[in-house]
């Protein structure tokens, strides 16, 4: 008996010899806090240096006005920080956590992650907007951040991103999304040629395939432009703020 409770008792001393080494190499990790003068973490090198002067420039006013922090962290890939079995949106919820972002008595912290190999980026907010800025950080991220990711303007949309949760948090208007270079000359180009297809049909007096290629050419031309409008193109908030306030996510 007392060699069976001495064995039981060398089994367990071994598994927790071989568990704690496991777990530790294992163990989910963090980028670091920025300083008191920072408001971004970049990692992943996505961030220009006058883009990021912008970034803090926006937060910090945000957070002497309105006592609400913002931050945006680039990284590389979560298995960069052993977290390959996480999602995008618990990882970014650990990290708002770990780094404490907002305040105990005004829980309003903004996080935006970028994780650029695997091609995800979450707005996490605290927990105070209880779930009720939902939709306005999905159009956000929908309309600000991811339209400049996919055509590779990483740190256009980041800044775009961050001012339109700037506006959330003030209660603004949400800033309209950035068109493209070439929306406007291709827009007057085609409406030009729209015009001219019209004068010569009425000229020549045809009719049928023509007219019918006039209506089909209109319906392109509303549909270009309408795509151009909508897609185109101190410091120190780590007060005990935590997740849990809903937010958004998106891919490219």
């Amino acid at each position: 008996m007392k060699r069976c409770k001495a064995t039981l008792l060398i089994l367990a001393s071994l598994s927790l010899l071989l568990f704690y080494p496991v777990a530790g190499v294992f163990a989910v990790t963090f980028p670091d806090k920025p300083d008191n003068k920072n408001f971004y973490v970049d990692k992943a090198n996505l961030i220009n240096p006058q883009d990021g002067e912008t970034i803090n420039k926006m937060a910090l006013d945000l957070l002497v006005k309105e006592k609400v922090p913002i931050y945006v962290v680039t990284i590389n890939s979560l298995s960069e920080y052993e977290a390959e079995g996480y999602s995008i949106e618990g990882y970014t919820a650990d990290l708002f956590d770990s780094w404490g972002i907002g305040f105990k008595d005004r829980n309003y912290g903004m996080l935006l992650l970028v994780s650029a190999q695997d091609r995800k980026a979450r707005i996490a907010l605290g927990g105070d907007y209880a779930r009720t800025y939902d939709r306005q950080a999905a159009e956000v991220m929908n309309t600000l951040i991811i339209p400049n990711f996919k055509r590779g303007m990483f740190s256009e949309g980041i800044v775009e991103g961050v001012k339109g949760m700037d506006a959330m948090a003030r209660g603004l208007a949400l800033p309209k999304p950035k068109q493209a270079w070439w929306a406007l000359p291709l827009m007057v180009l085609g409406a030009v040629g729209f015009v001219l297809l019209i004068i010569n049909l009425f000229k020549t007096g045809r009719s049928g395939w023509a007219w019918a290629l006039i209506a089909f050419l209109g319906i392109a031309l509303f549909f270009m432009m309408r795509s151009a409008a909508q897609g185109g193109g101190s410091g120190g908030g780590f007060g005990g703020g935590f997740s849990g306030g809903g937010g958004a996510t998106g891919s490219w």
